[in-house]
């Protein structure tokens, strides 16, 4: 990717997705400068899982991240800042397959757990069952 910046031209990043199951809800983007990705100079954005979710099927966001589909089975993530802006173009398949895979899970409850879970929100609801 070439990100441009009015004060400091072009340079040349890899850029790289990825979910924490810690941080279930968030997805980062890593920067790393391409000469050396490895090297540890990476920069990471962090934003709503959800804000991809919806960025794959219509413009969402405001301010310095806005993600949209684009042409050609793409997805843009643009950034924005007093410094510069760039665009990332992602293959939609994808991300979507990305979302899929990292999909939060609902934590396991024991069948005992779920029944007593039900019968008070019943209570609760005024329904009978």
């Amino acid at each position: 990717m070439n990100v441009l910046s009015p004060d400091h031209g072009a340079a040349r990043l890899v850029v790289g997705i990825r979910h924490d199951p810690g941080d279930p809800l968030a997805v980062r983007l890593d920067f790393a400068p391409a000469e050396d990705p490895d090297e540890g100079g990476a920069a990471t954005w962090v934003f709503a899982r959800s804000l991809l979710e919806d960025g794959v099927v219509r413009a969402v966001g405001e301010g310095d991240g806005r993600i949209r589909p684009g042409d050609a089975g793409e997805t843009h993530i643009e950034l924005v800042s007093l410094y510069g802006s760039c665009v990332v173009r992602f293959r939609t398949d994808t991300l979507c397959s990305f979302l899929s895979l990292t999909q939060p899970r609902p934590p396991d409850v024991s069948p005992r757990i779920r029944t007593e879970l039900d019968r008070m929100l019943n209570a609760i609801l005024g329904r009978r069952g």
